[in-house]
């Protein structure tokens, strides 16, 4: 009888054990500091209570010396917290911003709705304006862009 029962402890602390050990040993990406420069506004949320959501097509260089990398860049934050700066979005050199991979929201290059210059204040009409970036190489409409989102302290 005893056993029966210590067995049964056994397995249940085996079951609430195992899934804890494996969330702490997944990998979590972590931030870093990337060279980012805006390319165009896919669409701005904005309210007067909760969080904020702009959402970019931008190049970053992940590591000092590599290629560009076209990513979907998210930047959500508190309405009480300003959007990221006109000279910011529209700086031709790019700017260093804290960024973490987020692979659940990367998207095929054709399904982000390109809506408007960075920096543009038309981004936050419900229109959808439609906007093709100058790209040194612009992708297929099916090539996955990587989402990164933007980590503000």
């Amino acid at each position: 009888m005893i056993r029966k029962w210590i067995v049964r402890i056994s397995a249940v602390i085996v079951l609430v054990i195992l899934p804890e050990i494996a969330i702490a040993k997944s990998p979590h990406p972590s931030a870093f500091k990337a060279h980012t420069r805006f390319l165009a506004t896919s669409t701005c949320i904005r309210g007067t209570w909760g969080l904020n959501l702009d959402v970019y097509l931008a190049e970053i260089v992940p590591i000092k010396g590599s290629d560009p990398v076209l990513v979907r860049l998210i930047d959500e934050y508190r309405d009480l917290d300003p959007p990221l700066s006109v000279a910011t979005l529209t700086s031709p050199t790019g700017t260093t911003l804290q960024v973490r991979r987020d692979q659940q929201c990367d998207m095929p290059y054709g399904r982000i709705p390109l809506r408007t210059a960075p920096g543009d204040p038309m981004a936050i009409l419900h229109e959808r304006l439609g906007y093709q970036p100058q790209l040194s190489k612009t992708p297929d409409s099916h090539e996955v862009l990587p989402c990164y989102r933007v980590i503000r302290r």
